[in-house]
């Protein structure tokens, strides 16, 4: 259920968002495009919405549509609650699902982002966390006591490494987030190219064990 970032041009955006600027909510409720590119929200991912800003090519967000459902109108679902959120400090550590980042010419911000793209869990994460003043988020990790590999519970994660290895399975230090909780687990190195794959299928899980965090 892969989170997607799709872009609002700066006409539609004033015309929706009159008097409203960052820390304003605009509320939402549809994203009016039939777009193929955003048919892996049918798995029931959600809809982060930005737009660019003048004059100097600011990134905000301004929505997220959780788990939105397609009509003949677009994509739509219960109403935004976001603030809107300048997030432009976060364009270089964006990576999408595809591994790249947002590469554009100086005022060529917007155009870049025209195709609606996947973005990670890591993505999301951020996104949210701006939007919520970076509020630290809660560790849902379990104290390990006994278990061969380090423990990643919110008193152990400050020391605990990025990669580790025992009896010859190395494992790279993951996590995935719902809204203000996270879940940190070891992945198998082997696995690290269906990433992807395996943080979406943990985040699914996750999802059903707090549902009111996912709606």
């Amino acid at each position: 259920m892969p989170d997607m970032l799709a872009i609002i041009s700066k006409a539609i955006f004033e015309k929706q968002a009159v008097g409203l600027s960052p820390g304003d909510v605009l509320s939402l409720d549809i994203y009016r495009s039939n777009s193929r590119a955003l048919d892996p929200l049918e798995d029931g991912g959600n809809l982060f919405l930005v737009t660019v800003r003048p004059p100097d090519e600011a990134l905000w967000l301004v929505a997220v549509l959780r788990s939105p459902e397609q009509d003949d109108d677009g994509w739509r679902s219960a109403a935004n609650r976001i603030p809107i959120t300048d997030v432009t400090s976060l364009i270089p550590s964006i990576r999408f699902a595809s591994g790249k980042g947002i590469q554009a010419a100086k005022g060529a911000l917007g155009m870049s982002l025209q195709t609606p793209r996947a973005l990670t869990a890591e993505d999301a994460a951020s996104l949210l966390r701006a939007a919520k003043g970076s509020r630290p988020a809660i560790n849902l990790t379990a104290h390990g006591t006994g278990a061969p590999m380090p423990c990643l519970c919110r008193q152990c994660l400050p020391e605990s490494p990025e990669r580790a290895e025992v009896d010859g399975l190395r494992c790279v230090r993951s996590q995935v987030e719902v809204d203000a909780h996270v879940l940190y687990f070891w992945m198998p190195e082997e696995l690290s190219a269906d990433a992807a794959q395996v943080t979406t299928a943990v985040r699914s899980a996750l999802v059903k064990r707090l549902p009111r965090l996912a709606r």
